[in-house]
């Protein structure tokens, strides 16, 4: 199984899931732009994704930057930073849109 990403509803890149990955490292396999300006590390809030209800069970629960970042309504309502979450397990199906279309 996979990670796809998604742009304005298009499909710009799959790659396979793995658990020790987070969806940024993912991204990033094939060369997809997050935003991303800390590196990855929980600190710029500029790699953020949206994960449509149906995934969010498959993915680790928010982090202390993610809480710090993202507000509790956006988190709810789907908004992650790529950067800290993963994939409860490999070979997961996984759908990430850069926007809430």
């Amino acid at each position: 199984m996979s990670v796809r990403f998604y742009r304005k509803g298009i499909l710009v890149s799959e790659v396979e899931c793995f658990q020790s990955l987070n969806l940024l490292a993912h991204a990033q396999m094939e060369e997809v732009e997050t935003g991303s300006e800390c590196g990855g590390h929980g600190r710029c809030g500029k790699d953020r994704i949206w994960i449509p209800e149906e995934d969010r069970k498959k993915l680790n629960a928010p982090t202390f930057p993610e809480t710090r970042l993202l507000s509790i309504e956006m988190i709810d309502s789907g908004w992650r930073l790529a950067c800290q979450t993963f994939p409860a397990l490999d070979g997961m199906q996984i759908t990430v849109k850069f926007d809430a279309d």
